[in-house]
């Protein structure tokens, strides 16, 4: 894993995939730009957001229907079913429908 990676924190709970990246980043997002700490894949009800233990903001959420298991890391690059989160910084082309990358912190230019 890359050392920004190592900063991160990967949580797999019920039906969610939720990397904690230790520190509120800037992201470029399929819908624009948009400041996360928490990153969190699933479909994810409120009652089980409170028990994540997440804050209201700072949360960059794709409810997909996902197994939180299948994931994977090709590089830099955290690889979910239609998103793709490119922690290394934008890529030649974007190849899901939902994608994000840091403009900001360890590894996206601040």
């Amino acid at each position: 894993m890359s050392t920004w990676t190592r900063k991160a924190r990967l949580f797999v709970r019920r039906r969610a995939f939720l990397l904690d990246l230790g520190e509120e980043v800037l992201f470029y997002t399929e819908g624009g730009p948009r400041r996360a700490r928490y990153l969190l894949v699933g479909r994810v009800s409120p009652p089980e957001w409170l028990r994540l233990g997440l804050p209201r903001e700072a949360v960059l959420h794709y409810p997909l229907e996902v197994d939180p298991l299948a994931f994977e890391w090709e590089g830099e690059t955290l690889v979910l079913p239609g998103l793709r989160v490119y922690l290394g910084g934008p890529p030649e082309f974007v190849e899901t429908p939902y994608y994000a990358w840091p403009l900001t912190g360890p590894r996206g230019g601040e």
